[in-house]
């Protein structure tokens, strides 16, 4: 139950990281999830904050198992995101 526990508490943290990362490359502004439409396109869903917190859960969660760190790294790695989770599999990939 502990491990299960930490492993909430290293996702939670990692969303944190990731919501942080949308605030800033927003300049200050939070982006809310809306549908877009591109000119002569479909219509699509631009996930806004949702998305960097998602990928940012995800690296938050993975970083303690991969690493051996703890919930501040795992808080960088979901600010890293995208660019945490491609390091970690290229790492994985080399050996």
């Amino acid at each position: 139950m502990e491990i299960v526990a930490a492993g909430v508490i290293y996702a939670l943290t990692g969303a944190a990281g990731g919501f942080i990362r949308a605030v800033i490359t927003g300049k200050g502004v939070i982006p809310l999830p809306r549908v877009e439409r591109a000119p002569g396109g479909s219509p699509h869903l631009n996930l806004g904050f949702l998305a960097p917190m998602a990928i940012g859960a995800l690296a938050g969660y993975l970083a303690p198992a991969a690493l051996g760190v703890d919930s501040v790294v795992s808080a960088m790695a979901g600010y890293a995101g995208s660019d945490f989770l491609e390091n970690l599999i290229e790492r994985r990939l080399k050996g």
